[in-house]
């Protein structure tokens, strides 16, 4: 068997090589089309990081029997092409739930307390600067998506005295439903369940003072904060985002932060990564960047690296994988590990 990870970001494949003891194991560092299409010609199971996994490139995948995408997004791959080809395509939900959920935290402390201009003020030989800083507790926090990611958030900040969170959430009712059956158990915080309150996106925004984005990027949400929402939005409202930089309207959100319609942002995610050197966000005094790492700790990455090793395995052995995301007609295992 050969195993091709197409993009490794982390300069080490210890957890891999120990999944894939006796199978040839290529690393490669794919970033177009065309590297895909040569790195993986004879590859049985392919880990993807951030490549670009197009219907092009799936076409040429003649032994490829799954795909497995290390992170819970997916977007980078091509399904349908996927699944009309018989190869799966798993991801590792789950892994990085409290990372993500402590980095919104952090990213929502630093623009609402203004911390890095502070700091680069004070290091310039500034003093006594004053700047426009709002109070948190009695406000009102939107949180949009109530997954593992959002839910691990709404618990974090349950001890900033928040005078309401909003959630919008397709799901929304059904999981706050379930957090006052929890509430009742003592399985949420005293109270939690009490001030939080399901409703739509368009009345969150509405209402909100601060809103962190944890939804996934699908087509309901692609630019989802686009100038028609941000219009509609609270003069100085805060805005986190460490879910998929599609679901923001870059141009959109640059020009608030401009005119002070958005008070601050606090950005891990990007439409384009890296952010290119005229990048607006990159000159604006009132947001916060971060370099997508709002998955990372030590022990996160070690985590992903060996599911999603095991999830390329599971395949490989025959077996259907827990984690897939779509559904194709298998192809026939040839030999094994």
């Amino acid at each position: 068997m050969t195993i091709v990870i197409t993009d490794d970001r982390f300069g080490w494949v210890d957890e891999e090589r120990r999944v894939f003891a006796g199978a040839e194991l290529v690393t490669a560092d794919c970033h177009t089309e065309e590297d895909l299409i040569g790195a993986c010609a004879g590859a049985d199971g392919i880990l993807l990081n951030q490549a670009p996994m197009t219907g092009r490139v799936i076409q040429t995948l003649d032994r490829c029997r799954v795909i497995s995408r290390y992170g819970t997004g997916y977007d980078n791959v091509d399904l349908r092409a996927a699944e009309a080809a018989g190869i799966w395509v798993t991801n590792v939900p789950g892994y990085c739930t409290e990372e993500v959920a402590e980095h919104a935290l952090g990213l929502l402390l630093a623009c609402v307390r203004a911390i890095p201009g502070k700091d680069r003020a004070v290091r310039a030989g500034g003093w006594n600067i004053n700047r426009p800083i709002r109070r948190m507790s009695g406000g009102t926090l939107g949180i949009v998506g109530f997954g593992a990611a959002g839910r691990a958030f709404w618990e974090k900040v349950q001890g900033f005295a928040f005078g309401r969170i909003l959630i919008a959430d397709p799901q929304g009712e059904a999981k706050l439903a379930a957090v006052k059956r929890e509430a009742v158990s003592g399985g949420t915080p005293p109270g939690a369940a009490l001030l939080t309150e399901a409703v739509s996106f368009e009345e969150l925004i509405l209402r909100s003072d601060f809103i962190s984005l944890h939804a996934p990027l699908n087509e309901s949400t692609r630019r989802l904060v686009n100038r028609e929402a941000i219009a509609k939005m609270k003069a100085g409202v805060i805005i986190i985002n460490t879910a998929r930089g599609g679901i923001v309207d870059e141009e959109a959100l640059a020009e608030a932060l401009k005119n002070g319609r958005v008070g601050a942002a606090g950005l891990d995610v990007f439409e384009g990564e890296p952010l290119p050197p005229a990048h607006p966000f990159l000159s604006l005094p009132n947001v916060t960047l971060t370099d997508h790492s709002a998955y990372y700790s030590a022990e996160s990455v070690s985590e992903l690296k060996t599911r999603a090793a095991l999830n390329a395995l599971e395949v490989l052995e025959g077996r259907v994988p827990e984690t897939a995301v779509n559904r194709p007609r298998p192809r026939p295992l040839e030999g094994g590990i």
